[in-house]
């Protein structure tokens, strides 16, 4: 039996947590926050088959109303693009508060110990390991630290350099992110589809959404930049002018986070350390949805634990976990990454263009939605990418930005193979 920790109670760190505590392991978790202030207030939409991977039975209420998406350009000239319904990969609808509390119901009837309002501030090492973390009470010290302290963790923003692991992500690399739930004006109609995304005007690509539940009004208003009070003002007028069933006052959320958007971290172990979740930036790249991403890696984490049956927990046992990773989910991520590298080249103007000339279709959106993308997986995904551009020689300066994708994608397909 070998000492776990795990560093916040993050969705794959509490999968990794359970998986481990049924393996025979003496696990802990280190939760800054008390139990019932965990979680964003607020719903948000996963794959089912990331619960199935896990083998985790969810409750049948969480199965999803209809997901249609309707993306909205901002050049009135352009008309919407409804995603096909049969590419949504959302078949759940969770409320993220409610799935914390429920796998952390899963970790202690597996034997899993927390240790709520106990804040991880840094890790612990001696020589080339990582031997455990300092924490608001004390040093506790484990075999094994799997961080899952989110995106900007103090564990591994403090690791030593040579680990070679990132420890702060670029300007690009995450999203400024508002949401909150309005209320609904009385006795107005329900609009023609549940789900809108609005791609906004001002300066580089940002995107808000709008969601219509039975009840509530579900606003979403992110950034590359920061996220200021006269944006969310602007925003809502905007969503209400074109929404008229759509109130102004909060009932739920209206808080500002930054969520990972970019490929996972090319390094997230190392001897007696693995990242999991937002702290090794496993989310899809263009929107920073990350719950199936966590439970997965969860799963892949502890596959590694149990195959390591000297309770090693050092860079190459470890390894399994990362490849694993990357050969099932991580190079996907990576794909959409690099579409996501575009977006700080580009107006709102400029999505419209692409849209208009054809050259994204809804087909393509809807697969850049999900984590599937099985038309960017081709083997001929670079001379797939160089007809589309075609469509754009009448006009050069955007077709100059979309050539810049084309050698991310070579690159990112040479490294493939050696995983």
């Amino acid at each position: 039996m070998s000492e776990i920790i795990i560093a916040g109670a993050g969705h794959g760190g509490l999968v990794a947590a359970w998986k481990s505590a049924q393996l025979g392991h003496k696990v802990t978790v280190f939760e800054r926050n008390a139990r019932e202030n965990l979680g964003y207030d607020q719903k948000d939409p996963v794959d089912a088959s990331y619960f199935d991977y896990a083998g985790i039975e969810y409750p049948e209420r969480w199965k999803a109303p209809n997901n249609v998406i309707t993306l909205v350009p901002i050049d009135k000239s352009v008309q919407p693009v409804t995603l096909p319904e049969e590419k949504g990969a959302w078949t759940l609808i969770v409320e993220r508060r409610e799935l914390l509390a429920f796998l952390i119901d899963l970790c202690e009837k597996a034997g899993v110990h927390f240790e709520f309002g106990c804040e991880v501030r840094e890790p612990v090492v001696l020589g080339s390991r990582v031997i455990g973390v300092m924490t608001s009470q004390g040093i506790k010290l484990a075999d094994l630290v799997i961080d899952a302290c989110g995106i900007d963790s103090p564990v591994r923003r403090n690791l030593p350099d040579f680990m070679h692991i990132q420890k702060d992500l670029g300007n690009f690399d995450r999203l400024h992110v508002y949401r909150a739930y309005y209320n609904r004006i009385e006795g107005k109609p329900d609009p023609e589809h549940r789900y809108y995304v609005y791609v906004n005007a001002n300066g580089t690509v940002g995107f808000t959404w709008l969601i219509t539940e039975p009840d509530s009004a579900d606003v979403l208003i992110a950034r590359f930049g920061e996220v200021t009070e006269k944006d969310i003002e602007e925003n809502l007028d905007f969503i209400c002018e074109q929404n008229d069933h759509v109130g102004r006052e909060i009932i739920r959320g209206g808080k500002v986070v930054d969520i990972p958007v970019r490929q996972p971290l090319a390094v997230f172990v190392a001897d007696g350390y693995a990242a999991v979740g937002d702290s090794a930036c496993m989310t899809i790249p263009l929107k920073g949805s990350g719950i199936g991403y966590s439970i997965k890696a969860g799963t892949i984490l502890a596959r590694a634990i149990e195959a390591d049956v000297y309770g090693l927990f050092n860079c190459d046992t470890l390894w399994k976990y990362e490849h694993d990773f990357f050969r099932e989910t991580g190079f996907g991520a990576c794909t959409v990454a690099l579409e996501k590298n575009l977006l700080p080249y580009l107006t709102a103007k400029d999505v419209s263009d692409f849209i208009a000339s054809g050259i994204l279709t809804a087909e393509e959106l809807a697969e850049l939605n999900t984590d599937k993308i099985e038309y960017l997986r081709k083997n001929n995904i670079v001379s797939t990418v160089k007809n589309k551009l075609k469509l754009l020689n009448g006009m050069p300066e955007l077709r100059n930005k979309g050539l810049k994708i084309i050698g991310w994608f070579g690159r990112e397909k040479l490294v493939e193979p050696l995983f």
